[in-house]
């Protein structure tokens, strides 16, 4: 949310306006890092670490992190479903 919020307090746009202009750029973030992978010289190995680390950042603040708005924060409720009560695979 906080970049959100800094997108309408830079520019004047609305909530919406900054919400998408957000989602666009994090679009744009993750085709370049997917391009980025296919194209890269480096182990495969560390790209695909740095790559999952950008999947659980924004997994973790994609709906609230627990520390800014912690009432709207879907975080625990996500940890909780996939270590404390996964789905059964049978």
């Amino acid at each position: 949310m906080k970049s959100v919020q800094c997108h309408m307090h830079e520019t004047g746009a609305s909530e919406a306006e900054s919400r998408a202009y957000i989602q666009g750029i994090i679009g744009v973030a993750w085709d370049d890092l997917n391009m980025e992978k296919k194209s890269c010289r480096l182990h495969q190995g560390f790209l695909e670490a740095a790559a999952n680390l950008g999947r659980v950042a924004q997994c973790v603040y994609q709906y609230g992190d627990g520390h800014g708005c912690p009432d709207k924060a879907k975080t625990v409720n996500h940890v909780r479903s996939l270590l404390v009560h996964p789905l059964p695979l049978n």
